[in-house]
């Protein structure tokens, strides 16, 4: 076989497989437009920005209910054995 007849076989073989690479790829991108959207929660916006003392205030206060909990499970844990 020639070195031509080999580069003109295997441009042409590179060709096919693109071509079916990209038939695949949009095949899989036409079936993901079919599926529906998640729906989104609705989003309210806060009344007003907090202040740092009051963000600290909540920072302080979400960290209190995450102790509470890891106390109240290790509790329920100790209870369970």
């Amino acid at each position: 076989m020639s070195a031509r007849l080999y580069r003109v076989r295997t441009q042409h073989r590179s060709a096919i497989w693109s071509s079916v690479a990209l038939i695949v790829a949009a095949s899989a991108i036409a079936g993901c437009s079919q599926l529906p959207y998640p729906q989104l929660p609705d989003a309210t916006v806060p009344e007003k920005v907090l202040s740092k003392d009051e963000q600290q205030g909540k920072v302080n206060e979400m960290n209190a209910k995450a102790q509470n909990h890891q106390t109240q499970a290790a509790k329920e844990i100790e209870a369970g054995k």
